[in-house]
């Protein structure tokens, strides 16, 4: 006896852990019933356990279950999956396996295993299927005794497959012993040899599958099998049929003969078995049949003669088959130009007929005569040249005709005339050249139509007009243009208008027009097609696109334009279109523009806004184009960019087309438009010119300025707005020319940016610089590469650029001729004064001197009496008025204070200065600085930007950081300019002043001051204040003069105290010789200044200014708030 198999070991006795490989099989069709081998995946169990999952048992039936451990089953496990059972054994690397699927089936396969005797019982229970695969058969006993390990019963079904190896054992009847229930038996084998008894014991056999053997069929192999329904001898290389074969078949309905060698068959072969309704002898090498063949067989329903080897079919083969339903005559191996008139008529119950791949050459017109049931009927992958046009004259019901691959040049007029029901139609690859009138008139239910792949030039603009039901159109790849229907005019139908011959497919959803010859989008495709959802037009000639041709009125249609030879996408209309719509339809176009040869010029400036998300949301929710792999081809400086890279201010467009025959450029130049701000570019760059040429007028095309380019030439002098389409320059760039000087008549009045570099100025005027002071657009100067005159005489130009600083692009490359930065000079340090303007001045002031002695007796006693009255009465305001000096100033004062002394500031300063009769501009941060700018730059802006500084000090401000930053800022712009610039208000006690910061100290003990409280504390603040000619508020007229640095100086010393002894708080006035006693102070450049002298700008300047230091003044008073 062979040794024993070990079985079904428990893993959790053994306290093990093991993995186990899935095994995976083919599903088989039995009888129209699917049984599926086992998934994969589950759960391990011992022997014995109960697993989990369906029971897959009838009511009352024992449930299966893994067996109990024994000593022989320790290298075996027991595995659920899938509802499956898999017993493996060994665990790793398994010989054998057995599947179970209770109730269902149960299966044994083998891998190198070959003796199984001693397996013990299974309870597989009720099973319909049992398989053995690879495993040798038993040598003396039946395959009930050796399936009953398994525990089965009543199998119906058997599967024995072992792929042709050869274990020794032959099947004999003696197999099939006990058997008699069996219903289905497949045999898959290589089997060689059956004895002519294999089968008696089969009574109730319905269904024998003897697939992938070596047999030789005898007579009467088969002659005990009298309820055999199903017979199927496939891939068996069976050479012939003998007679009586089926002889005892009266139950056969399906025989299958496929793939064998059967080159002849005769009627006697199918004698017995005249209940046969189908037939396959495909995959043979049959070359003819006799005319009688089937006639013993008038039941026959389905043939399939597919895969043989005819030369010749007999005329009458068919004509005792009237029961016919299916033929099926597919890759006939020989040649076979035609078939016989009437092989397939007279036949009333056909349905179906396939005659694909047999190189048909021609039909015969009667070749369906009197089958008017055919509903199915595919001719394709033929070489039929033509078609009858009688051929389908009796098709009543054809509903699906395939004429595809063929070499159809034509079809005949009324080829389709009687095929009413017809539903689908294929005409693909073929040779058709036109489509007529009438050739689809009968065809008012086709749904489906395929015309791809054919020569097709022309089609009648009625083809179409009777199939209204046509949903899916397929007529890619042929070379329509459509041409001929852009000019046809029919006013009484608006769809004939320009209409192509889809105008009356109301239904149409799918129009497949990929690569023709198309150029443009038709609009009855916008109107006519309501129901659109796939417009393909790729691979045509279309070369622009515009919104208008997009407005489909069908609901989420996408249009594929994608390799056409789009270079302009032109959507100017497409956002007030949409906008002024604003429908509650939902409805989307989806348009895909990828890979075409775009223009990236101003026309598409619309769909770049799109693309950058710069339209309106409705936009949108309208339209969604496609361009994620589209590119720029044109012009040479854009080719290769995404287009989602692009910026609006890259898109321009050529002034005048190429066919334009009024030029508006100038020669030897290039100009362009720009979209994004109407501008015209005018480009002559390196042309050699000496003078500007006539310009374009931007407003005779709708633009609104010249942005001009003369770079590198050799122009001497700019013209004046005279010269045509001059005065719209709104950008100049003359850089590297020869230009020496600039008149304010060469400034366009619209000037905003204006290039020089590189020319030869040395100054520029005071009338130049006063026109580009004036002006109220001028945004950018470029100035540097000139070698400008850094004198005295450019006083004026030095202040422009300085007061200007922040439109001159390029203020750290401008230059004096002598390398100087131009940025570093001071006007002070342009002009120093001649001997000779001193002397003449000294004379003259000493005759003036006797003339005003005694005046001068008297100001020197009564000034500030003297300089306040006139003052308040408006008179010889040239003492007092600077208005001329500070007329750029915003603001008249710059109030610094510490924020705890607020109240003082809210309450009294700001709102008296700036209402009646003061009416004063005041700079407070509270109110006037930028959010978000940096304390410092707002702190030196403010300073620069008012006529005096007002410094409240108190102890808070003497605490504070920033008010300290603040006096300093505005202590060294009153140095720099030589002018008084600083208020100084001591509001509260203060303390002694020896005790103050130094540069604060320095600055009281030189200067007078005014405090809170003095009855004359407001006519001194006013005073103080930049006057203006006329002082509003007073009555009287004042004396208006040039007003000079050294007048107001002298206004200010007046505003020293009155002489009486002054309180401890009360700082001296300076030394009389000019000379500070305070030590030396650090000022905002950072340098320590010692001696006699300051440091401004990088130059000491003396001390000595006349009794007040740097022309700074403050204002004292000993009142208290409450005297005023």
């Amino acid at each position: 006896m062979a040794r024993a198999l070990p079985l079904l070991a428990l893993l959790l006795t053994h306290n093990l852990a093991s993995s186990f490989p899935q095994h995976h099989y083919t599903d088989y069709v039995l009888g129209g019933e699917l049984v599926s081998g086992g998934g994969a995946g589950g759960t391990t169990t011992g022997i014995g356990s109960s697993g989990t999952g369906g029971t897959g048992t009838g009511a009352g039936e024992q449930r299966f279950t893994c067996p109990e451990p024994t000593t022989t089953t320790s290298d075996c496990t027991c595995m659920y999956a899938s509802s499956d059972y898999e017993i493996q054994c060994p665990v790793i690397n398994p010989e054998i396996t057995v599947k179970i699927k209770p109730g269902i089936y149960a299966q044994i396969q083998c891998y190198e295993k070959q003796e199984f005797s001693d397996l013990p019982t299974l309870n597989v229970g009720n099973t319909t299927q049992v398989k053995i695969i690879h495993c040798p058969l038993p040598q003396r006993q039946s395959i009930k005794q050796f399936i009953k390990f398994l525990g089965v019963n009543h199998v119906k079904d058997f599967w024995y497959q072992n792929y042709g190896k050869d274990f020794g054992v032959r099947l004999i009847r003696q197999h099939f012993e006990g058997m008699h229930d069996l219903e289905k038996l497949f045999l898959s084998s290589g089997i060689e040899d059956i004895q002519p008894d294999l089968f008696a014991d089969l009574p109730n056999l319905k269904w024998l599958i003897l697939r992938s053997n070596h047999v030789k069929l005898l007579h009467n192999v088969f002659d005990n099998l009298t309820n055999l329904i199903i017979l199927e001898l496939g891939a068996n290389q069976i050479t012939e049929l003998e007679p009586g074969l089926f002889k005892n078949q009266r139950k056969l309905r399906h025989l299958n003969l496929w793939r064998n060698q059967l080159r002849n068959i005769s009627k006697e072969s199918f004698r017995g078995a005249e209940t046969l309704q189908e037939l396959d002898l495909s995959v043979n090498a049959i070359e003819t049949l006799n005319s009688d063949v089937f006639t013993l067989l008038p039941d026959l329903t389905v043939l399939n003669l597919g895969f043989n080897r005819f030369t010749v079919l007999p005329d009458n083969l068919l004509s005792e088959n009237r029961k016919l339903r299916e033929f099926k005559f597919i890759n006939n191996q020989a040649p076979l130009q035609t078939l016989p008139e009437a092989f397939l008529g007279n036949l009333p119950q056909l349905k179906s007929v396939i005659l694909n791949r047999c190189s048909f050459t021609h039909l015969p017109a009667s070749l369906f005569r009197g089958s008017s049931e055919i509903t199915h009927m595919d001719l394709s992958y033929n070489q039929l040249g033509s078609v009858p046009e009688l051929l389908l004259r009796d098709q009543l019901r054809l509903q699906d005709l395939n004429l595809a691959y063929n070499e159809l040049e034509s079809l005949p007029e009324h080829l389709l005339e009687n095929t009413r029901e017809l539903l689908t139609l294929r005409l693909s690859y073929n040779r058709l050249y036109n489509l007529s009138a009438n050739i689809f008139a009968s065809l008012d239910k086709l749904t489906e139509l395929h015309l791809n792949d054919n020569f097709l030039h022309a089609i009648d603009r009625l083809t179409f007009s009777n199939t209204k039901a046509l949903g899916k159109l397929y007529m890619q790849n042929n070379h329509l243009s459509f041409h001929d229907f852009s000019f046809v005019l029919q006013e009484q139908d608006i769809a004939d208008t320009d209409g192509t011959p889809f105008q009356y497919l109301e239904n149409l959803q799918i129009l497949n027009l990929r690569n023709n010859s198309i150029t443009t989008i038709f609009r009855d495709w916008n109107y006519n097609n309501l129901h659109l959802r796939e417009l393909d037009l790729s691979y045509n000639n279309i070369s622009t696109l515009s919104y208008l041709s997009l407005q489909f009125l069908s609901q989420d249609v996408r249009v594929n334009l994608t390799h056409n030879r789009i270079s302009e996408i032109d959507l100017k209309d497409m956002e007030p279109i949409i906008t002024s719509q604003r429908s509650q339809d939902d409805s989307k176009i989806y348009v895909y523009v990828n890979d075409n040869p775009l223009n990236c010029n101003c026309v598409i400036f619309s769909f770049v806004q799109y693309l950058l998300n710069e339209l309106d949301s409705a936009v949108y929710r309208r339209i969604q184009f496609v361009a994620d792999d589209l590119r720029c081809s044109e012009p040479q400086n854009l080719e290769g960019v995404h287009v989602s890279k692009l910026q609006t201010k890259d898109l321009l467009c050529q002034l005048d087309q190429p066919g334009t025959e009024i030029k508006h450029c100038p020669a030897n130049c290039s100009c362009h438009v720009r979209p994004l701000d109407r501008g015209v570019i005018v480009n002559c760059t390196r042309q050699g010119l000496t003078e500007i040429p006539a310009l374009p007028q931007p407003t005779m095309f709708g633009y609104n300025f010249i942005e001009l380019h003369v770079e590198d030439n050799n122009i001497t002098e700019l013209p004046t707005e005279n010269l045509t389409g001059y005065g719209k320059v709104a950008e100049l760039y003359a850089r590297n020319n020869a230009i020496v000087e600039l008149l304010p008549e060469n400034l366009p009045s619209s000037l905003r940016i204006l290039d020089v570099t590189q020319n030869k100025f040395v100054m520029l005027n005071q009338s130049v610089v006063e026109s580009l002071n004036s002006s109220k657009v001028l945004e950018s100067l470029h100035l540097s590469g000139n070698k400008w005159r850094c004198d005295c005489s450019s006083a004026q130009f030095l202040n422009f650029v300085q007061q200007n600083h922040k439109k001159i692009a390029d203020l750290g490359q401008i230059t004096c001729e002598t390398g100087e930065e131009f940025s570093l000079i001071t006007v002070n340090s342009l002009c120093n004064e001649s001997v000779t303007t001193v002397i003449t001045v000294s004379v003259i002031l000493s005759i003036l001197g006797l003339l005003i002695g005694l005046f001068t007796v008297l100001y020197f006693v009564y000034h500030m009496e003297i300089k306040v009255w006139l003052f308040t009465h408006n008179m010889c305001l040239w003492w007092v008025s600077e208005e001329e000096l500070d007329k750029d100033k915003l603001y008249d004062a710059f109030i610094s204070y510490s924020h705890k002394d607020e109240e003082f500031i809210t309450e009294h300063l700001v709102p008296t200065l700036e209402k009646e009769p003061m009416n004063f501009k005041t700079c407070w941060h509270v109110r006037d600085w930028m959010p978000g700018e940096l304390i410092p730059t707002q702190i030196a802006k403010s300073v620069e930007d008012s006529r005096r500084t007002i410094v409240v000090l108190s102890t808070n401000f003497l605490e504070s950081v920033w008010g300290r930053m603040e006096f300093r800022t505005a202590h060294l712009t009153s140095m720099e300019e030589k002018r008084a610039r600083v208020i100084v208000i001591i509001y509260g006690d203060i303390g002694s002043i020896e005790d103050l910061d130094p540069e604060l100290k320095a600055y009281l003990k030189m200067n007078t001051y005014v405090k809170w409280g003095d009855q004359w504390f407001w006519d001194k603040l006013r005073y103080a204040m930049p006057h203006p000619p006329t002082v509003k508020g007073l009555k009287g007229k004042g004396l208006i003069k040039n007003h000079l640095k050294s007048s107001v100086d002298d206004k200010l010393e007046l505003i020293k105290p009155v002489p009486v002894t002054p309180p401890p708080l009360t700082t001296p006035p300076a030394e009389m010789n000019g000379h500070a006693r305070s030590p030396p102070f650090t000022i905002s450049n950072g340098k320590v200044v010692n001696g006699n002298g300051y440091h401004i700008n990088g130059h000491v300047m003396n001390g000595h200014v006349n009794g007040h230091i740097n022309g700074a003044f403050v204002i004292n008073s000993n009142a208290k708030q409450s005297d005023v």
